[in-house]
């Protein structure tokens, strides 16, 4: 029954209240998410070589891209069910497995059709081990340490697209493109003997395993959980939007700021920069205060930024410190974002509710590149397309501090024992 869920849940609690934290599963889990992050944005490193070599347009690329996102999006929102159903771990290696075997078949690829295919396969394994690395990594803390153990194994989805990113060059110089993708299967298939080793539940969450049905993605849509439930998502949709606009226009973008078109690839790498600072910063903040107000304040500063870039003239270092500022705003944003889903939701909901809440960000990465190209489709000057995604991270902006305050009039999260979702709203 689900009755007990929260004895199960405070056990854990009470199980880490000393403060110790387990170091080994925290850093396991950031290693295993720095080479989720790598192996993410591989293909798009290699586009530009497969399109010379392979004698094709780089648009039909799209559709593996696009496909990649789905695998994303179905890895994310069912890595709960099968946490519930095989326990976080098995998802954690048989995840890491899949994504490895999925970068070793595009490496050997030579044609688009089972491209698609393998970054299909590797979507979902990308996709699936997020959640429960997370939440595993939190569970393995203090519950006061949770949001900051949260951000910090997040901070290895920044980390490993700038690894990938200064690395690619000189590997596909040397040894062709195709060592990158090897690359991106050997290390996660060097890293699962130390996760099958470290990745270990806490024993009172093993002796607590919840059942199916208390991960139920309707759970997520009980009284008490509704309000923050429909509030992380709409916030999480609108910032990976803007992100994914941002990212993919950005060199674009950049050539009508008055960059060269050599220079361009500088405001990509101003905004990953400006992600890990504002990742780095998260971390030390939410040891001090609640990751929802944190947030409200980077995803107002994100805006502001944005409203600078599209209406103030800037020069081109300018243009790139402004980037800087916007990447450390909006990655600090999404990750502080995954820190409060995991200190709202009690115990058995936690690798679900992060997985929806990543799940719909996701969604957004697919609806910014479309929505960034229809705008450039209509030929508006660059400085207005920024503007328009900075009327959709306002609209985040108050969603966050209204989220924000909503949590504030609770008293505890969902996982203490004062917290008010009743045992019978789990079924």
């Amino acid at each position: 029954m689900s009755g007990d869920w929260r004895r199960r849940d405070s056990s854990v609690t009470a199980a880490r209240s000393d403060g110790a934290v387990q170091w080994r599963v925290v850093i396991l889990g950031f290693l295993v998410v720095v080479l989720d992050g790598f192996d993410g944005v591989t293909l798009g490193l290699v586009i530009p070589t497969l399109v010379s070599e392979w004698r094709i347009d780089a648009a039909a690329f799209t559709l593996p891209l696009v496909i990649a996102n789905i695998g994303l999006v179905i890895g994310y929102s069912s890595s709960g069910w099968a946490s519930a159903r095989v326990g976080r771990r098995r998802v954690i290696l048989s995840g890491t497995a899949l994504f490895a075997v999925g970068s070793a078949w595009t490496a050997v690829i030579t044609t688009l059709p089972p491209l698609s295919m393998a970054r299909l396969l590797t979507g979902v394994g990308l996709g699936i081990i997020v959640p429960p690395v997370t939440s595993l990594a939190a569970d393995n803390g203090p519950s006061h340490r949770r949001e900051t153990i949260t951000v910090l194994v997040s901070l290895g989805l920044a980390v490993g697209p700038t690894i990938a990113g200064v690395t690619a060059g000189s590997l596909m110089s040397a040894y062709g493109w195709e060592s990158v993708l090897w690359v991106g299967a050997a290390l996660p298939a060097l890293l699962m003997p130390f996760l099958w080793w470290g990745m270990r539940e806490p024993a009172e969450s093993a002796r607590g395993r919840p059942e199916r049905g208390q991960a139920a993605v309707r759970n997520l849509f009980v009284v008490s959980l509704r309000p923050v439930t429909l509030r992380l998502w709409a916030i999480s949709l609108l910032v990976v939007t803007t992100i994914s606009v941002i990212t993919t226009w950005a060199p674009v973008l950049a050539t009508d700021y008055g960059l060269r078109p050599t220079e361009a690839p500088l405001a990509i790498a101003a905004f990953g920069l400006g992600g890990m600072l504002g990742g780095s910063v998260l971390v030390l903040l939410t040891t001090r205060f609640p990751a929802a107000t944190v947030i409200v304040a980077t995803a107002g500063l994100g805006a502001g930024l944005l409203l600078v870039a599209a209406r103030v003239p800037l020069s081109h270092v300018g243009l790139l410190i402004a980037l800087a500022g916007i990447g450390m705003c909006l990655i600090a944003s999404i990750n502080g974002l995954m820190a409060v889903a995991m200190s709202r939701y009690p115990g058995p909901l936690r690798t679900t509710g992060v997985g929806w809440v990543i799940a719909l960000g996701r969604i957004g990465g697919i609806i910014g590149p479309a929505y960034g190209g229809a705008l450039a489709a209509t030929r508006i000057p660059a400085q207005d397309i920024v503007l328009a995604t900075c009327v959709i991270m306002s609209i985040a902006a108050l969603l966050n501090l209204m989220l924000a305050l909503h949590i504030r009039g609770r008293a505890e999260p969902c996982d203490r024992s004062s917290a008010s979702v009743r045992d019978s709203d789990l079924s």
